[in-house]
This record gives C-alpha cells, structure tokens and sequence, in this order.
C-alpha cells in the first residue's frame, strides 16, 4: 500500500515538473479559486441563517425580547439600530410562541412581510395584500404550537373613518385544527392570543376569539382564567384548584359523552365552588352505664334526757308545775355511695379546605331531546360528575343542533389553504426532478464523449507492448517523439505546401509578407 502510494506521489511530481510555468500559474488560480469556493461554502453551511423575529420594536420591547432570549439561551442579533430583533430561522415560531406564553412583547410589534406589490394597486388593494400575508405569518407560527395541525386567521381591520378617528376596534378569530387526543392548556391559548393581539395595532388580546374544529370556544376558559385572579379575597392557587377540579369533572362527563352520544356531540361546562376554610369538629357519643361499686355507710346516734326546770321567773311569774323531762333518745343516718361507668365516644374531625360546597353542571347536545332522553341523561350526567342534590348541585341538559357555520367555513378555508400548499409543493419537486434528470443528462453526455475520445498515449504512464512486456526508459521516449503532435513549423511548412499546389499566388503572396515582416 505505502508502495504503490509513494509511485503514485513520484507520478505526480514528474508530472508536475513536465508543465510549463504557465500552466503551473493556472493549475494555481484553479485551486486558489476551489479554496476559496470550498471555505465561502463551509461558512455559509455553518454560520446560521439569521430572520427577523420582531420588526419595528420600541426599545422596552426590545430589551424585554433580549433579556428573555439570553435567559432561554438562544443566540440573537440587533439590526436597523435595535428596532429589529434576528434570530436563526430555525427557532423563529418557537420563540414567538414561548414568548407570547410569557406575554412577551406587551406592546404592539411588527412581523416581518414581504414588500410585493405591482403597478396600479391601489391602498385599500395594498393594505389587503398586507393584511393576507400578516394572517399567513401568524397561521405559520401557530402551526408550530405542540398538537396543533393546522390554524386559520382571520383579522378584521375597520377602515379609517373619513373624519376623525373611528371609534371601532379590531377583531381577530383563530380557528384550530387539532391533532386527535390533543386539548390546548389555558396558558397555550392565551399565548396565541397574546400573539395575535400584539401583531395588529389597536387589537386587544381581550378581542381575538380562538375555536377548535369542534366548534369549542378555547379563549372563554383562558379569559376566565385570567380574569379571576382579580376576585378580591381569592388567591390564585385557590382559584387553578377551581379550575383543576372543573376541567376534571368536565373531562371525565365528556369522554363518557363522547363513547354515547359521538365525539364532539356535546360541550360540558362545569363551574364548582370550594370551601377553603379548614375546620375542627369535636363530638362525644355515651353509651349504656354500668354500675362498677357501690359503699354504704350506716351512722346510730343516742342522746340522754334533759331535767326538769323551773318554767317562767320566780318571783314575778305564778308557780307552774314542773315540766317533765325528756328521755333518752337513739338515732341512725345510712347512706349509700354508688359509682356507675359511662360508655363514652369522643370524636375529633379535622375538615380540610377545597372540598366542594356546590356545583352547577351545564350540558349542550348537538341534536333535540325528548323529555325522557333529557331526564335520562340528567341522571347519567349527575352520577357521572358526583352532584349532590342535598348540597344544592344543579345540572341542566339542553338538546339544539350547533352552529358549526363559521367553523365550516374555517376548514374549507384551511382546505383550500392546505391544497394550495400541496399543488405548490408537487411543483417544487417536479422542478427539482426535472433538474436531477438534466443534470444526470449533462453528465452522462460528458461521460460519454470522455469515453470515445482517443486516449494520448503520452499522457498514460503504464504503456505497455502489445505482447504484455512493459517498455523500457528509451523505447518510451521514442514512443512519445514518435507520438509527439507536429510543432507550429511543421504545420505551418504542410500548409504552405499545399497553398502551392491549390492557389501558387496566394503562396507567393504570403511569402512575400513573411519577408517584408523581417526585413
């Protein structure tokens, strides 16, 4: 291997000092230009291909995006003096969308949009054409939100008023395509909301509606969510409990629905309030008593008779007889003591906090009900969701076809979008077929000439004699004297010769210029 390597670097320094200084130049500016091709392309390949995240940003906005794009690691540049945010291309409907899940920009931003119009267009026609490509931006980074398949947007911008400013606002619907199995959070739907509402000047998040293919109004819940934390004596933890416990309920009346009725039959609402106060119960239950010992004491008292007296004073009073005295007498006190158990039950129940104190359960059906049908699954709905009459639960079950218009018209829209995208995409791969196949035409045609082209035998370093023996040093440079192309003067004498034979004037002619050129 080291052998054959070595006559190979032998071959090519021979035939590298066989080639005149000129061709050594060019053999140089060749590669010099290969070099340069090659490292231009490795930089280019290797240095990220940098998008405008945000265009016409303010500089609060601008320091908010790039504090939290440092803070998420990912590498940004400034341009058009910090009003333009770059990032790479790859990464740009991921940060918008974690980004606008952090309401980050708060204020109105732009979005990058090609500048395309053609001559003649007038404002109203150039503002539609803006607006179109604005929704189409947006339906693209959505499409980026994790289980989402496909969005629309559609943004309803009032015309300037002609006098003064118009006191209408804008408004913005969002219709979702969504993977099967797949539910957005309440934070994920307000980040596209937020998304949206910074994008048009004007527009609050408070404005864009967002609906899935089922028809269910996504931005109620997110809204509600957000608004809440305002209740006065109602903290947010207290309040993400609520919603855990009615997005529970609601999920678990929707799936039993769902293998009933049909998915997407029915809309379940539940609205549960809890009791955060935490209470104590004490309780003492007695029971039968038993009698455990008894004492009884027995006292004899006696007592001697008094003497007679005297009754009345002596002197002053008439003399009465003597009264008699009193005999002897003998007394007994018994008492009884009685000491008798109780059976006693003492309780102590500790009520813990977020237990439900009631709870309003509302059922849509996307067809009309009978009076036994609406009975009937008033009861499956209150079994399935734990409603307590006592307690004061209330579920109420409504059957009305839905109105899916607008949600129609969405996914004919998203349809039509998706069709487009498709047509487009075969044209792009018919193109890049066509240029494989001319590509592999151009070459295989230069191979071909290659091949057919006589072979230089002055060029080939492993000639050999017909009879398999290889040539000697000597008999290989006389091969090539032989084979060598005739020089400029060898050429020039054939062609005069033959001047001489087919037109002598002309040959005299130029005989006579060649001399006058060298006198």
């Amino acid at each position: 291997m080291n052998q054959r390597v070595k006559q190979y670097g032998e071959q090519i320094l021979q035939w590298w000092r066989q080639q005149t200084l000129t061709q050594r130049l060019r053999l140089g500016v060749v590669a010099a230009l290969i070099l340069s091709v090659l490292l231009v392309a490795f930089h280019w390949l290797t240095s990220p291909n940098w998008q405008p995240l945000y265009t016409n940003l303010n500089p609060r906005s601008a320091g908010q995006i790039t504090t939290q794009l440092t803070q998420m690691k990912i590498p940004y540049e400034l341009s058009n003096q910090g009003r333009t945010v770059l990032v790479p291309k790859k990464s740009v409907d991921q940060v918008r969308v974690n980004l606008a899940d952090l309401n980050i920009p708060s204020s109105t931003v732009g979005l990058p949009q090609p500048l395309s119009f053609s001559l003649g267009e007038t404002n109203q026609e150039i503002t539609l054409s803006q607006l179109a490509d604005l929704e189409a931006t947006l339906a693209q980074t959505i499409n980026s939100v994790n289980g989402v398949h496909s969005s629309r947007v559609l943004i309803n911008q009032p015309p300037p008023a002609l006098f003064g400013e118009s006191t209408a606002t804008p408004t913005a619907s969002v219709f979702l395509d969504l993977n099967s199995g797949v539910s957005l959070s309440p934070a994920q739907v307000k980040g596209i909301m937020n998304l949206v509402a910074h994008s048009v000047a004007g527009l609050s998040p408070k404005q864009v509606t967002v609906v899935d293919q089922q028809g269910t109004l996504l931005s109620q819940n997110a809204l509600s969510t957000g608004a809440s934390s305002q209740i006065t004596g109602t903290n947010q933890a207290e309040l993400q409990a609520e919603d855990q416990i009615d997005n529970q309920i609601a999920q678990n009346v929707t799936t039993m629905l769902d293998q009933v009725l049909g998915p997407g039959s029915a809309v379940v609402r539940v609205n549960s309030t809890l009791n955060f106060n935490q209470s104590t119960i004490h309780s003492t239950q007695y029971g039968k008593s038993v009698l455990s010992s008894q004492q009884v004491n027995t006292k004899t008292t006696s007592q001697q008779g008094a003497p007679a007296v005297p009754a009345g004073a002596a002197g002053n009073t008439p003399v009465y007889p003597l009264a008699a005295g009193t005999g002897p007498s003998k007394s007994q006190t018994r008492s009884t003591t009685s000491h008798w158990l109780v059976d006693t039950t003492s309780t102590r129940q500790v009520v813990p906090s977020g237990s439900i104190s009631r709870m309003t359960v509302a059922v849509a059906v996307d067809k009309p009900l009978s009076p036994a049908q609406s009975a009937s699954l008033k009861n499956l709905v209150a079994s399935a969701a734990g409603a307590n009459p006592a307690r004061g639960d209330v579920v109420t079950i409504l059957g009305q076809p839905f109105n899916r218009s607008q949600v129609n018209l969405a996914l004919k829209q998203m349809a039509q979008v998706q069709r487009i995208q498709q047509i487009r995409r075969y044209i792009l791969d018919g193109v890049l077929a066509l240029l494989g196949i001319v590509l592999a035409l151009i070459v295989w045609r230069g191979l071909s000439k290659l091949r057919k082209a006589p072979k230089s035998p002055g060029f080939d370093p492993a000639l050999a004699m017909p009879g398999g023996q290889s040539l000697s040093v000597t008999d290989l440079l006389n091969e090539i004297r032989q084979n060598k192309e005739p020089s400029v003067t060898e050429t020039a004498k054939g062609y005069l010769q033959e001047m001489l034979q087919k037109d002598p004037e002309g040959a005299a002619r130029l005989l006579r210029a060649w001399i006058q050129e060298d006198e």
